[in-house]
């Protein structure tokens, strides 16, 4: 009978044993990083606060949703943010040297490469020079027919990934906006403005270009 006690209690630390092995990290294991804390800035003071009013939906928005909005039906939107400020005078103070002809400019142009590469079909090579120089047209022209459409600022406040306040900031925001028609003009002028195709080929895929830009930019 005490033999019988005795194994039974070996056979129970044993267990004991095997399972604080299983359980005990190994020589080379490390304490899992905690998971970073995704924490939304907060928006501290804005424009309208002292009004009692909530910041406008378009401060959220990016500009290919903006444009869907009823308010903006017939214009594209181009909106443009300041870097971080301390102050709101700071931010302010971006506003006096931006310069919107120049950034609207570039926002066209990448847009217009984005279009030229999907109506290329991988044929980027035949229209390529066409690209280049319808691109070209953009870079120094001045933009006419847009105007400013709202402007706002925040200060918000930053957190790093472990939770904690990196730093209070003013941001100011500028809308503007441009009838469809003008900036439609403006392109089809440009696609007709460049050198002639030199083969067969690259006039298919040049009409193919025009066609993508018929519906607008």
């Amino acid at each position: 009978m005490k033999r019988a006690k005795g194994f039974v209690l070996v056979c129970g630390l044993a267990a004991v044993l095997l399972s604080a092995c299983a359980s005990a990290p190994g020589p080379d294991a490390r304490p899992s990083a905690p998971e970073p804390i995704l924490r939304r800035p907060d928006i501290l003071d804005h424009k309208n606060y002292r009004f009692g009013r909530d910041v406008p939906e378009w401060v959220f928005l990016d500009q290919i949703e903006l444009e869907q909005l009823s308010e903006f039906d017939g214009y594209y939107v181009f909106k443009f943010e300041s870097p971080r400020a301390r102050s709101l005078d700071g931010a302010q103070l971006w506003t006096r040297n931006f310069t919107a002809a120049s950034q609207i400019a570039q926002i066209v142009r990448n847009r217009v490469q984005v279009r030229f590469a999907g109506a290329a079909a991988g044929d980027m090579d035949a229209i390529e020079t066409y690209m280049e120089q319808v691109v070209q047209s953009f870079s120094d022209v001045e933009f006419s027919g847009y105007v400013p459409a709202a402007d706002y600022w925040v200060q918000m406040r930053y957190y790093r990934p472990d939770g904690s306040v990196e730093e209070d900031a003013y941001t100011y925001l500028v809308l503007y906006q441009i009838p469809r028609t003008t900036l439609d003009r403006m392109i089809r002028e440009a696609l007709e403005s460049v050198d002639r195709a030199t083969s067969e080929d690259e006039q298919t895929v040049r009409d193919r270009v025009k066609e993508a830009f018929a519906a607008g930019m």
